[in-house]
């Protein structure tokens, strides 16, 4: 059985990409592989939304996931969600607020591994957010992103829509129904992941 189809509660939880298909489709690409970097670790989900991440990752054996979400209800949900699963609550915590402000909070050597799955591509702060992750010198970051078919480093801006669930979490400067983020190309996202590298101090992102 798919991992989502034993944890039914999460397509109803949010309507944001909460089909069976795709949400086994992804479990498959993001957590399957990479078992390594979550048993035993804890884990920090960046925009963690429901919590289905933050919930797969102590399924498959995590010590203990902290999530960042700047929608209010999404946190409710996933609180709710972990609460009937009767998962422990010394095992997680969810955070209502922008992750921006809360990565510097964070202790540096506490995080073993960031989920940074459907964000990279609703910001245009991307070395921004990788040097305020390579800080917390984590073991591991696994990212997921939309890449932009470009041989060139360009980063792609589009104007992206505010009020629709799972885009850009309007900031206070927005003053109209769109904000702009950007879709990196592959080279540019490699050239930003190595400039983490760096800054990280000898910690490997990967």
């Amino acid at each position: 059985m798919n991992f989502f189809d034993q944890y039914p509660c999460f397509y109803a939880t949010s309507i944001v990409g909460s089909t069976s298909n795709r949400l086994n489709s992804r479990y498959q690409a993001l957590i399957q592989p990479n078992q390594d970097c979550i048993a035993g670790c804890s884990i920090l989900d960046l925009a963690s939304h429901d919590g289905r991440w933050s919930f797969a990752a102590l399924q498959s054996g995590a010590r203990h996931v902290l999530g960042i979400e700047a929608r209010e209800e999404a946190v409710d949900a996933a609180r709710k969600t972990f609460q009937a699963e009767r998962i422990p609550g010394e095992m997680y915590r969810f955070v209502h607020g922008d992750v921006y402000r809360e990565l510097p909070g964070i202790p540096a050597g506490t995080i073993d591994t960031v989920f940074c799955f459907g964000f990279f591509y609703h910001t245009l702060l991307h070395h921004h957010l990788l040097s305020l992750i390579a800080a917390l010198k984590p073991k591991h970051l696994i990212l997921d992103t939309c890449v932009f078919p470009s041989e060139d480093a360009v980063i792609h801006v589009r104007a992206e829509p505010i009020d629709t669930p799972g885009n850009i979490f309007p900031s206070p400067v927005d003053r109209l129904n769109t904000s702009l983020v950007g879709y990196p190309s592959r080279k540019q996202l490699d050239h930003v992941v190595s400039q983490g590298h760096r800054l990280s101090r000898g910690r490997t992102l990967a």
